[in-house]
């Protein structure tokens, strides 16, 4: 159970790895020199991270419901995705549970979850931090 998630961290450490260079790429590219960002233009450039971010962490709770699913520990599609986006984002409700056997990817996956929404949580300050201050250095006087 343990090297399957160690496997399964590093597939979503790999999604999420990817998602992070798309969007720094994307803002440097954005907030580039002597680009001036309008209000809206923020306020998308923002929302659209965001957006990503999240698309990319639902990914990886897919990746993690279909392993349930996989390996028999979870039927049914709906069950293993609710189950596993409840287990990622640690909200753990505890409606749904893992046999004995399983159970231990369920700490996995919550340990993972707090980690990759830490990451984005940088990821979104980062972005912000340099719209925001590109504001106050080409702001004329």
């Amino acid at each position: 159970m343990i090297i399957l998630g160690f496997l399964l961290i590093v597939g979503s450490v790999f999604i999420h790895a990817l998602t992070t260079e798309v969007c720094i790429s994307w803002a440097h590219k954005r907030v580039a020199p002597g680009r001036i960002l309008t209000w809206g233009g923020k306020v998308f450039s923002i929302s659209w991270l965001v957006f990503i971010l999240f698309f990319a962490a639902i990914l990886e709770a897919m990746l993690w419901a279909l392993t349930y699913m996989w390996l028999g520990a979870i039927q049914g599609f709906e069950e293993a995705v609710y189950f596993s986006i409840v287990t990622y984002t640690t909200l753990g409700y505890g409606d749904i549970t893992l046999g004995e056997t399983w159970r231990l990817l369920s700490a996995f996956q919550a340990a993972n979850g707090v980690v990759i929404f830490g990451w984005s949580t940088a990821i979104v300050m980062a972005v912000v931090q340099k719209i925001f201050a590109k504001r106050h250095v080409d702001a004329p006087n």
